[in-house]
């Protein structure tokens, strides 16, 4: 099943009841950060606010993450990228991990929430700009976590022409 999906069918279920004054766009939220390549930063959700519901920027749409929430600004300058949600999910803390990419900050479309102790989500040929990244919980979870935005290693193209750069030199 879809989150969309998944999202409908909570929301007839629960009599699709709709939080008034959603705050779409983060705005008017504490933005965390900003990040960039290699960043390694930590958090904790207790005592945050809750002004997210996971997919959804802004207050509370269908309850699903009623917990407290941090958001984190992202300056990505483009290409490869991965973003880890690490924690420690062997007690209550069951944090998840939200992306949200320039030009469609109302609704995240890059999520993990595993349950497994790290989330991780990736894009290939990630676009530049500012993402956001949430940390959305339901309530009773919240907790401490760390965030790892990871560069990408050296690909095999540029492992081949640092070789042929070598083989030119060595030539003359």
């Amino acid at each position: 099943m879809t989150k969309s999906k998944t999202a409908i069918g909570l929301a007839v279920g629960a009599g699709f009841t709709l939080a008034a004054g959603a705050l779409a766009n983060f705005n008017g939220q504490t933005i965390l950060g900003p990040l960039t390549v290699g960043s390694n930063v930590t958090g904790d959700t207790t005592n945050s606010t809750d002004n997210n519901d996971g997919w959804f920027s802004g207050g509370p749409v269908f309850g699903i993450w009623d917990g407290n929430d941090d958001v984190w600004a992202l300056d990505w300058v483009g290409g490869f990228l991965r973003v880890d949600l690490i924690y420690d999910n062997s007690f209550l803390t069951d944090v998840d991990l939200f992306l949200y990419t320039p030009g469609n900050l109302d609704e995240s479309t890059v999520d993990s929430y595993a349950n497994t102790g790290i989330d991780t989500v990736t894009l290939h040929n990630a676009a530049a700009g500012t993402y956001y990244i949430l940390v959305d919980s339901t309530a009773g979870t919240e907790g401490e976590y760390s965030i790892r935005v990871i560069a990408p290693a050296p690909g095999g193209a540029a492992l081949l022409a640092g070789g042929l750069g070598l083989l030119a030199r060595r030539r003359r």
